[in-house]
C-alpha cells in the first residue's frame, strides 16, 4: 500500500538548538526525492523524522492523514516496518553470511518462532538469491558479509533494506564512506531499484548529478530550512551555488 508524507510546520531541536526550522513538504507516493545540501543542514535528523525515529519538537508528521504523534505503539511498528533506511555505514554482522544479513531486514515482521527458524536453517533462499541477483551479488549469497569490499557490503545493505518490501526507501548518504568510483555506482543503483519498484525514495546524497537522472524531485535544505523545492532541472547551477556556499561539499 503506498504511502503519503506530510510535514506541517516540523522543526527539531537538540538540546536547545535547532537543527531544522519551520518545516513544510508533502512526500507523494512513488516520488524520489533528491535531498541535497552541505553537511549540518539536517538531512539526517529529517530523514528519522520521516522514518518515525524521531519525534518533532514541533509541527507534525501525517502518514496518511494519521499525525505520527497520535499513534500508538503497534501503529508506529508498522509505519516504521513500511520504511526502511539505509545508512551511512552498513551496520553489517561480519561473521554472518550475506544471506542472514540480507534476511535480517525481514525479522520486524516475523514472529519469533519463524525468527528462531530463520537462526537454524536457511530460509527463504531463492528469494534472497533473487534480490542479490538484481543487485549483481548474486554469486556472494553464501559468503561472509567481512570478506566482501566496502561497496559490495553497500549493495547487501540496499538488499536488506529491499528484501520487506518497503513502501517507502530513506537513504541516508550511504555512499559517504566509499571511494567516487564505487560511490556513483552505488548512487545509481538506489535511484534504479525505486523507479523499477515503484517505491517512494528520498535520498540523502552529495552525488546530484547523478541521482538527478532518476529523480523526480529535489529538495535543497540549508542550515534546517528548505531553500529550494523543485523538478530536477530546475536545479540551477546558481541554487546550487547559493545551497553550497561556503562549503567545499559540492561533487
Amino acid at each position: 500500500m503506498s504511502v503519503e508524507l506530510q510535514l506541517k510546520g516540523v522543526s527539531r531541536h537538540w538540546g536547545g538548538t535547532p537543527v531544522l526550522r519551520d518545516l513544510s513538504l508533502r512526500v507523494q507516493p512513488g516520488e524520489r526525492i533528491a535531498l541535497i545540501g552541505p553537511s549540518g543542514a539536517g538531512k539526517s535528523t529529517l530523514i528519522r523524522l520521516m522514518a518515525g525515529a524521531l519525534r518533532a519538537t514541533a509541527g507534525t508528521i501525517d502518514v496518511d492523514g494519521t499525525p505520527l504523534d497520535r499513534m500508538g505503539w503497534r501503529a508506529l511498528q508498522r509505519h516504521r516496518a513500511r520504511c526502511r533506511i539505509v545508512e551511512q555505514q552498513n551496520l553489517l554482522v561480519p561473521q554472518a553470511t550475506v544471506h542472514r544479513n540480507v534476511l535480517a531486514g525481514l525479522l520486524p515482521h516475523w514472529p519469533w518462532w519463524r525468527t528462531l527458524a530463520a537462526a537454524l536453517w536457511p530460509v527463504q533462499a531463492e528469494r534472497v538469491a533473487a534480490l542479490l541477483q538484481s543487485l549483481d551479488m548474486g554469486a556472494h549469497q553464501w559468503a561472509l558479509a567481512g570478506a566482501l569490499s566496502g561497496g559490495q557490503m553497500q549493495r547487501v545493505a540496499i538488499a536488506r533494506a529491499l528484501v520487506s518490501e518497503p513502501d517507502i526507501l530513506l537513504a541516508d548518504e550511504p555512499t559517504a564512506s566509499l571511494d567516487p568510483h564505487t560511490a556513483k555506482a552505488v548512487t545509481r543503483l538506489i535511484t534504479e531499484q525505486a523507479r523499477l519498484r515503484g517505491m517512494t525514495l528520498v535520498f540523502c546524497t552529495h552525488w546530484f548529478d547523478i541521482a538527478r537522472q532518476d529523480c523526480t524531485r529535489v529538495i535543497g535544505l540549508r542550515r534546517g530550512e528548505i531553500l529550494f523545492d523543485c523538478a530536477p532541472q530546475d536545479a540551477t547551477e546558481a541554487r546550487l551555488d547559493q545551497l553550497y556556499a561556503g562549503s567545499n561539499e559540492r561533487l
